[in-house]
């Protein structure tokens, strides 16, 4: 685990030992599992019994409350007040702001593009989400693109994933257990990147108390008013869904209000999910950016055919609909999440005995299932050729060839990522308008490969460095 990335670690264990393997945690029995059939079964059809996922207490309120955190009727409940937040209409309504920050993006880069400069992606792309968190989840903004000074939630969110020792001391006293990490009272995450975090959300509730006749539309205001039991549920058809559906599966925890509001809502919640929508969206979806831009760049061909699919629709990005039937802006993004998908596996825990049938197992209550991710999206079984990047393997004339439940950049069933639609929505407009506008190339500085970070929850590169010039 710390000699190679996690990512790596997983592959070497499928060529070792197949497609079900077992492990443990530290002291900890875990499975390793890759096989479509099993993930199947136990993520949609027995989801009852591994409903949970594994319990990664991080020593801190914001952290050990998020959603991902939860387990039983507190993430089933909190997944049906945070799932209507991310509706269609809600996300229509939200699409105006992410608009306006991929505008200040266009400002920063311009003269970078004038000059052929070279630009770091991570950090780019970072300054994007970050951008796009602050106006869409509180309505705020902050001064991201200024070199001199950085932004200090833009620094404060890089520490939450740049861990470094903690997460060997962290890995360490989970295989001793959870009694022994609460009695040294370690925290994963830096008490100072909590504290302004905690602070800063505090103060902009605050302030939206003393305003009067004021009507916010952003992510924080939806989870008050469902605090407040006056969460509107209701909402417009959805469209242009059933393509990212056909890819990504289905994403739907429709509540009505009067669910909603039998449920009560702490403070501590609330400043909660208002983390991990800066924790979730700032690292993955800027990762996903620069990682596309980085392929673009690489293969001009593919770039080509973006731009050309992007001048079909008149250049359109700020229309909600029209990104929404930009196939091959889809399929460079789905493309782009298998081979660079962030999580290496997603766990759960089996709640009961649960024997596979098929194999002839039995686990045990308490057990921990990886489902991994990284080997089902690199198997030449299901994918040929999978270290190369490939579009047209979503293209809408090849999807009958994807082999089902072999792909899962969001997790699957009724325990996916709650924020997918949102973060797709992010990733294409931006996409849509900087193609639109500017050619990516690969220059002296660009690293091939990248070179991947050890010791990380999340895949991450030491740099993604593109040029980048005017059409």
């Amino acid at each position: 685990m710390f000699t190679m990335s996690i990512q790596q670690m997983i592959l070497d264990n499928y060529k070792k030992y197949g497609k079900v393997y077992g492990a443990y945690m530290g002291n900890k029995p875990a499975l390793g599992i890759s096989d479509p059939q099993l993930v199947k079964e136990m993520n949609i059809k027995d989801f009852h019994v591994f409903t949970d996922r594994q319990e990664f207490l991080f020593g801190d309120e914001l952290q050990d409350r998020a959603l991902s955190n939860l387990r039983g009727n507190e993430w089933k409940n909190m997944r049906s007040i945070i799932s209507p937040t991310f509706s269609s209409g809600k996300m229509r309504a939200m699409h105006p702001i992410i608009i306006d920050c991929v505008h200040c993006l266009d400002e920063y880069l311009e003269p970078k593009a004038v000059n052929k400069e070279t630009i770091e992606m991570k950090k780019t792309m970072g300054c994007l989400t970050m951008d796009v968190i602050a106006g869409c989840a509180f309505g705020t903004k902050i001064d991201v693109y200024n070199d001199r000074k950085p932004s200090e939630f833009v620094m404060n969110a890089q520490k939450v994933f740049t861990i470094g020792w903690r997460f060997l001391v962290f890995i360490i006293l989970m295989s001793l257990g959870e009694n022994v990490k609460k009695l040294i009272g370690f925290k994963l995450t830096p008490p100072s990147v909590t504290n302004f975090f905690t602070q800063a959300i505090q103060s902009i509730i605050v302030q939206r108390k003393s305003e009067k006749n004021v009507k916010h539309k952003d992510y924080l205001q939806l989870i008050l008013d469902a605090k407040n039991k006056t969460l509107d549920t209701s909402d417009d058809k959805d469209i242009g869904s059933e393509n990212s559906e056909q890819i990504y599966g289905q994403s739907d925890d429709k509540t009505d209000s009067k669910t909603i509001n039998k449920i009560d809502i702490t403070d501590t919640d609330v400043l909660a999910s208002s983390f991990i929508f800066f924790v979730a969206g700032y690292e993955t979806t800027g990762s996903l950016l620069s990682l596309l831009f980085y392929r673009l760049a690489l293969d001009e061909k593919c770039q080509q055919k973006l731009y050309k699919e992007i001048q079909r629709f008149d250049g359109q990005y700020d229309d909600y609909e029209t990104i929404a039937k930009m196939h091959y802006l889809e399929a460079c993004i789905a493309e782009t999440l298998r081979l660079y998908n962030p999580v290496a596996s997603t766990q759960r825990i089996a709640s009961q005995d649960y024997t596979i049938e098929s194999i002839g197992l039995e686990i045990s209550k308490g057990c921990v299932v990886s489902f991994d991710v990284e080997t089902l999206h690199h198997n030449p079984e299901y994918y040929p050729e999978p270290d190369s990047w490939d579009p047209e393997r979503f293209m809408p004339y090849n999807r009958d060839k994807l082999v089902p439940y072999t792909y899962m950049p969001f997790g699957l069933g009724p325990r996916n990522c709650v924020g997918m639609r949102f973060a797709l929505m992010e990733a294409k407009t931006a996409t849509a308008y900087l193609v639109n506008k500017y050619h990516f190339f690969r220059t002296p500085k660009t690293q091939i490969p990248l070179i991947e970070m050890k010791m990380q929850f999340l895949r991450n590169f030491k740099s993604i460095d593109i040029g980048i010039e005017l059409r």
